[in-house]
């Protein structure tokens, strides 16, 4: 349920180019809602289609529980004195009527775009802005066609920005956010391998993405990640100024100097005009990269990096994303069971391998989803690359799995490999052979809930501190 500013019935269905069929035009919507059980008093109830479930089935329970009315794409009116709007399709609806509202606030929108790490940019970029501004930010991951109208409507009068976190999976969908969006600036975190099964390469993924900014002219700025050679390569292209950041010669925001001090990230930030040292509390490269352009775009804003950089510090993450639990008998675990892809269980690797622990370096890894056809040869190369940081041991969970256990074997490194179908299976074996000082990764795509594995951990050896 979103809050929105007070707006008509009669403005809503002009908004969405739907037929009023009931109801009074004049009926005051004070929420969106897509969710039954959390409809009250002045609510609209947008009932999605699903694979599963079809909302519409909710109508009448909803208009009983108070909803101030529905759209609907069938069916019959139900409550004759509520309001009931016609519509062709609920979810373009609720697009459509997001990009209507958007507009009545004239902030600047950040919007945030990438393969893998677009939350925890998002995050950061956030505590950078709040150093200066009242700011609104995506809720957890609303990235997608429905999770970005939601987030929208979150605006309201006192905020002075947003930051919008715009994800896809399908060719098209890009331009549907920007619609609803109408972002002022972009940020491209990364081209990786998520959703590589819909865009086939690459460079279709960089294509697609990079449509964030296909509305941009000279007075808009899009920021990319130049350690990314695709991205890299796309910024002569670009009709809009580009700003890059990285680590690497000829980026505008370069992190240098980067090493951990008491267990913090730690690097200086090079700049146009002057330079900057700064700690964050998260480890791996990518979080440095992460505050490189939060910090690049807090100045874009006027938000000096002396300024910028005190958020930061202060940003404690993410649930679920790589998070350290300091269990008893000197345990380390790093809760990253969100979700997975080739790139970030890379870095999730590099973050174990960070840390300053007495005992063995363990990465329990389960399947990462959704890579179709390119599925085994994704995890076997993902296998290759992390073989070379010289872990420990690899617990692997899950079939897909099996290809990167075997791509640790075959790469001769002397790496000790564990494999298992289920977690089920994993985490007795995990509880017995556990020893003291050790350091365990926990990692793998949503679908497979290794947050289960985290659970038992710390079920048996308990939190430190």
């Amino acid at each position: 349920m979103m809050k929105v500013e007070a707006i008509t019935a009669g403005e809503i269905v002009k908004a969405v180019d739907g037929t009023l069929l009931a109801g009074n035009p004049e009926t005051v919507i004070d929420n969106i809602c897509i969710d039954s059980q959390e409809v009250k008093e002045g609510s609209l109830f947008v009932p999605i289609i699903g694979e599963k479930v079809d909302a519409h089935k909710f109508i009448a329970q909803v208009l009983d529980q108070g909803a101030a009315g529905v759209f609907m794409s069938h069916g019959d009116v139900t409550v004759t004195d509520r309001v009931h709007i016609l519509v062709k399709d609920t979810v373009k609806a609720l697009g459509d009527l997001s990009a209507w509202y958007r507009r009545k606030f004239q902030m600047p929108i950040v919007g945030i775009t990438g393969s893998v790490g677009k939350t925890s940019t998002k995050e950061m970029i956030g505590a950078a802005l709040e150093t200066g501004f009242h700011i609104m930010k995506t809720a957890g991951n609303q990235n997608s066609q429905i999770g970005v109208p939601l987030t929208l409507f979150r605006l309201e009068k006192g905020q002075e920005m947003a930051v919008v976190e715009m994800g896809i999976s399908e060719f098209g969908e890009m331009e549907n956010l920007v619609r609803f969006a109408a972002p002022d600036v972009a940020v491209v975190t990364n081209i990786g391998e998520a959703h590589i099964a819909q865009f086939g390469k690459k460079e279709n993924t960089m294509k697609e993405k990079l449509k964030i900014a296909m509305n941009f002219t000279e007075k808009q700025r899009i920021f990319l990640n130049g350690d990314d050679p695709l991205l890299r390569q796309a910024a002569g292209t670009m009709k809009c100024p580009v700003t890059l950041f990285g680590t690497s010669d000829g980026c505008d925001y370069r992190a240098e100097n980067i090493h951990i001090e008491d267990g913090k990230n730690c690097f200086t930030l090079v700049y146009p005009g002057g330079q900057e040292d700064v700690v964050i509390q998260q480890l791996g490269l990518h979080n440095v990269l992460n505050a490189a352009v939060a910090i690049a775009v807090a100045r874009y804003f006027g938000i000096e990096p002396e300024s910028a950089k005190k958020g930061l510090r202060d940003y404690e993450g993410i649930p679920m994303r790589q998070q350290i639990n300091h269990l008893s008998r000197g345990i380390k675990v790093i809760d990253d069971t969100y979700n997975a892809s080739p790139a970030s269980v890379k870095s999730g690797v590099d973050v174990l391998m960070q840390l300053d622990n007495p005992g063995r370096k363990i990465a329990v890894l389960g399947d990462i989803l959704e890579l179709g056809d390119v599925s085994r040869q994704c995890h076997y190369d993902t296998g290759l690359a992390i073989a070379e940081k010289r872990l420990d041991l690899i617990v692997t969970v899950g079939q897909e799995m099996k290809a990167l256990a075997k791509a640790v074997i075959d790469s001769g490194e002397g790496i000790a490999v564990c494999s298992f179908d289920t977690n089920e299976e994993a985490i007795p074996w995990l509880l017995e052979n556990i020893s003291d000082g050790d350091a365990i990764l926990v990692k793998g795509s949503r679908g497979m809930h290794e947050e289960e594995v985290v659970k038992a951990l710390r079920g048996k050896f308990g939190i430190h501190f």
